[in-house]
């Protein structure tokens, strides 16, 4: 026997499907798989109206049991199994055993590790955007221990146990984006400076604790106080930088979007702003940006984001969800970078929308949800990102960090 632990956010636990009131539906603009059995279940059923459209909008795909057939989308993008309710005719009057597996679950997932469970939900669900920003004790852990037969504990497809020294970094991460602070890039800073510290020691964890401890406890020092951790010159030297970031987001990210096309209107409403055709010397692009940072600190003060918890619960999801830094510790730079990345779009998309529109909590779901689309349900996005880490560092593993400012 073993003990297997299962970890579930809170927020998991107190997620509600919304249905009909979603900002973005989920049955809309993705191509949907459908199992074998579930295609047979449809194709056969005893309600005309599923059976007659299941046999029109099921195109045959033969790639595996689960990947037996997909739904044919109408002309809108929609589902023909939606109503005109925007509700699920399946869910509706067959009940909720007779969805799909790729319909019952989302927007849940599960990484199942030799030792632990982890629950979770994608953020491309706008209500799990709303869970997990806006709920206060949204990333507080629960944990359920049983004992399982080993055999039940080395599944097909589990990942291996995270070693012992990376669940220590992870908590270390953990506390540092958790940790009261002047604003939360500064919490970003303090955990890339923790990460130069432990490539500084190899990750020497077990020959190294004392040190790395030390200088941790240091970070969570400076942060409580309100101490800056950030290089005022080297944030007004990134303008440049910034920009080409968001020019290779753009390509990567906002051009296309399968549900709708509210990343990519944002991201013309940046473009507009900046107007870089227009500005005749670099210290224009600088106001630019200022302008943006400016309006940002407007927001952390004074809108629907300004609650500690609300930015702090962004970041600590993004920690969770990729369990970092993971396995390998040789990826935790890019790991940090990839969600630094995220920020920073982020951070921009919001600033300047708010320019023209008060800030509210709907917007901030649609921005994250539909961003989050295409950088957490696409096979490719890793090594787009990867690729766009490298360009903006440009022979420097270090330049990306002046995005956090």
């Amino acid at each position: 026997m073993q003990i297997h632990k299962t970890t579930t956010p809170i927020f998991v636990s107190k997620f509600q499907c919304v249905g009909s009131e979603c900002l973005i539906s989920c049955c809309r603009g993705w191509t949907i798989s459908i199992d074998k059995k579930t295609h047979q279940k449809y194709v056969f059923s005893a309600h005309p109206e599923i059976a007659a459209i299941a046999k029109d909008n099921l195109i045959l795909q033969r790639k595996g049991k689960s990947n037996y057939s997909r739904i044919r989308l109408d002309e809108k993008g929609n589902c023909p199994f939606i109503d005109e309710n925007m509700l699920c005719m399946v869910h509706r009057d067959l009940g909720e055993a007779a969805l799909s597996p790729t319909c019952a679950t989302y927007p849940r997932l599960s990484s199942r590790y030799q030792d632990e469970t982890r629950k979770n939900m994608t953020l491309s669900c706008p209500e799990v955007v709303r869970r997990v920003l806006f709920d206060p004790e949204a990333m507080l852990l629960q944990e359920q221990d049983e004992l399982l037969a080993v055999y039940k504990t080395n599944l097909i497809g589990q990942r291996q146990s995270v070693p012992q020294a990376n669940q220590v970094i992870h908590l270390m991460a953990w506390n540092l984006i958790q940790s009261p602070s002047k604003g939360i890039e500064e919490n970003l800073m303090a955990l890339a400076q923790l990460i130069l510290m432990l490539q500084h020691v190899s990750f020497d964890l077990h020959g190294q604790y004392e040190q790395v401890e030390q200088f941790y406890e240091g970070l969570l020092r400076e942060l409580q106080s309100g101490k800056s951790l950030l290089d005022a010159n080297s944030v007004a030297r990134s303008s440049t930088m910034k920009y080409l970031a968001l020019s290779i987001l753009g390509t990567n990210v906002a051009r296309d979007s399968a549900r709708d096309g509210f990343v990519l209107e944002g991201h013309r409403q940046i473009a507009r702003y900046l107007d870089v055709s227009s500005l005749a010397s670099p210290e224009e692009i600088d106001e630019k940006f200022v302008g943006i940072n400016q309006q940002w600190q407007t927001l952390c003060e004074d809108s629907c984001i300004s609650e500690p918890h609300v930015l702090r619960n962004y970041l600590l999801y993004k920690l969770y969800s990729g369990y970092f830094p993971g396995i390998e510790t040789a990826t935790i730079m890019r790991q940090f970078y990839r969600i630094v990345l995220d920020f920073f779009y982020l951070k921009t998309f919001l600033s300047v929308k708010s320019m023209h529109d008060e800030l509210e909590q709907q917007t901030v779901m649609k921005t994250i949800a539909s961003f989050s689309e295409k950088t957490l349900h696409n096979q490719t996005i890793d090594a787009r990102m990867d690729f766009a880490i490298d360009k903006i560092n440009g022979g420097d593993d270090l330049t990306c960090l002046l995005l956090i400012g």
